[in-house]
């Protein structure tokens, strides 16, 4: 009986009952020893001495879930291999249990977007995840290509060790993290090989380029176009050649790659070409003004270049469709040193123009790979446009910290737009991992206090928008402003409550110094009895003025982001997590 049948039937029974559901004969006879491992794992756990045919499925059910654990997948057709141990590890990992618990929570729910940050953290102090959550954070990469880069560093030798016994985990198996740059090229996984070929480009990018050109002839076109794209680290004119050359690979998705990396490149020859057909298509017309038109027929050409001549078929218009993709492919510095505009007056001459979308497009399609930070204003200006909320943490990248800094500084002070827009327009901005420096998290935590620390709620924060940027804030503040941050929400701990004895006296002395005030208090609202009671009223009239609809408009209004439980919840494990990372690493 095969292992896809075994584990069929334990479902079955389990599910049915084993006292309904005869197990197959095989479950009770003896262990096969020439079965395969996993199978005899079974069959033991299946005929030991139990009370009940249902307590020895529920066992086996159980030997089944451990051994899925561990890597092997119910019905493959492979025999469970013996493994030596795992290598020893070269980091530590966080000792404190409360930090443990928080880490699993999140790796089991969430919120997704604390998990590279998380990854990050423990990585930029040396240490690796625990044993304890090695599957959890598996599954988190194999879900997610994005998250594999943030989590592979983390993963220890015990996690490359368990990627190498599930084929779902391969992106993290491979060798040790310790072995030599020769060997990671030679038996390790794609990901590691690109990984080790973006770490020479930063240090030797001439070496990084000499290893993969040797090894191209070797490469299928799914390896060659990762490896290509960690050509974009480093990029020079030394690597012209190469991309000239690889601008008649084989694959489709390598000459784009070879062709888009040549226009960060103005001198290239590449570039040159691409600028000198797009200057023959502007003019200028009586009055000075720039016009451009696209050909009426494409030049074969072109095509080497990256310019596809036929469109997809849901393009519309073909000249549209040329003239988009030379935009793309031209440096950016072509249109303002032959037009003399800025961002924004480019922007606003493609207004003007019968192929505004081609142009626009073009330009944005641009920034992927050339990250220019003189349109990062502009795109700053394009309110809920996803484009441009996607190219905003690239080209933000590319400044240093003190630029990025006060960079969010003007966003948070501008005049336009309330607090909730002005975080959130940050946020978008921002990478996928950072924080803000403590001089900024002050300044924005002085805001949060003037607009929710109060009794009263200054703007409008019942809205989902107004939830993301409390979020927000708890991702991005620094940890030593969180204790501040979460006292928006919490309540101080209670003191500790003074003996019986001394609680009596307190009261008895509280009671002497209360009736005397309270007695004036009474004598003073019997004496103004005919003045209180027409303002009650008064106030009573007013109140039944509202509709339902305004009160529960005035409800809301009243509302802060952690009155929702789920939001709430959030912040909570947000803001505990990153208060123990911070207590546990900087030690």
């Amino acid at each position: 009986m095969s292992n896809a049948q075994i584990w069929a039937a334990l479902q079955q029974s389990a599910m049915v009952g084993a006292q309904r559901l005869a197990v197959p004969a095989v479950f009770t006879s003896a262990v096969d020893a020439s079965a395969p491992v996993s199978q005899q794992l079974l069959q033991s756990a299946l005929v030991a001495p139990a009370n009940s045919t249902a307590e020895q499925v529920l066992r086996a059910s159980a030997v089944a879930a451990v051994m899925e654990r561990a890597g092997w997948v119910p019905g493959a057709a492979a025999v469970l291999p013996v493994l030596s141990a795992a290598p020893a590890e070269s980091r530590a990992a966080p000792t404190s249990p409360r930090l443990q618990q928080l880490m699993g929570e999140v790796l089991h729910d969430g919120p997704q977007d604390l998990l590279a940050p998380m990854f990050h953290a423990l990585d930029q102090a040396g240490q690796r995840l625990p044993h304890g959550l090695l599957v959890a954070a598996l599954e988190q990469g194999r879900q997610s290509i994005d998250m594999r880069q943030w989590l592979t560093p983390v993963l220890g030798e015990r996690g490359r060790w368990l990627a190498g016994i599930n084929a779902q985990w391969g992106f993290a198996s491979g060798v040790q993290e310790t072995a030599d740059p020769e060997l990671i090229w030679q038996e390790g996984s794609i990901n590691q090989r690109v990984d080790l070929l973006t770490a020479e480009r930063e240090s030797d990018p001439a070496k990084a380029r000499q290893r993969l050109e040797a090894s191209l002839k070797e490469l299928n076109a799914k390896e060659r176009l990762p490896m290509v794209q960690a050509l974009e680290t480093g990029l020079t004119m030394a690597d012209e050649p190469l991309l000239e050359k690889l601008l008649a690979d084989r694959s489709k998705e390598v000459r784009e790659t070879a062709a888009r990396l040549l226009s960060s490149l103005p001198q290239s020859a590449h570039s040159q070409r691409i600028s000198a057909w797009l200057q023959s298509m502007l003019s200028q017309d009586a009055k000075g003004q720039w016009q451009i038109e696209p050909p009426e027929e494409g030049l074969k050409e072109w095509e080497r270049d990256g310019i596809a001549l036929q469109p997809p078929a849901y393009i519309k218009g073909v000249k549209a469709w040329w003239l988009q993709q030379m935009v793309e492919l031209a440096p950016l510095d072509f249109w303002q040193q032959q037009l003399g505009m800025t961002p924004e007056q480019l922007w606003e001459w493609s207004r003007r123009s019968d192929w505004k979308t081609a142009l626009r497009q073009g330009w944005l399609a641009a920034l992927r790979s050339q990250h220019d930070v003189r349109w990062i204003d502009l795109l700053q200006t394009m309110d809920r446009d996803a484009r441009a909320e996607s190219l905003l943490p690239a080209l933000l990248d590319q400044l240093d910290p003190q630029q990025r800094e006060a960079h969010w500084l003007r966003q948070l002070q501008q005049a336009k737009g309330t607090l909730v827009e002005r975080i959130n327009t940050v946020e978008n901005g921002m990478p996928e991992v950072g924080e803000f420096s403590l001089s900024m998290s002050e300044r924005l935590m002085d805001e949060l206090d003037k607009a929710l620390g109060g009794k009263q709620v200054t703007g409008s924060w019942h809205s989902w928008q107004a939830d993301q940027a409390v979020l927000a804030c708890a991702r991005r503040l620094h940890a030593v402003v969180l204790p501040r941050f979460v006292r928006l929400w919490r309540l101080p701990e209670p003191a500790a409550e003074p003996p019986v004895e001394a609680q009596s006296e307190a009261a008895q002395a509280s009671e002497a110094a209360v009736i005397p005030r309270l007695t004036q208090l009474w004598r003073k609202l019997v004496s103004k009895t005919d003045v209180v009671e027409p303002e009650a009223a008064a106030i009573d009239t007013a109140g039944s003025t509202l509709t339902p609809e305004q009160q529960a408009k005035l409800d809301r209004a009243r509302l802060r982001p952690w009155d929702d439980e789920q939001v709430l919840a959030r912040l909570n494990r947000i803001v505990d997590l990153r208060l123990a990372l911070h207590a546990e690493l900087r030690s």
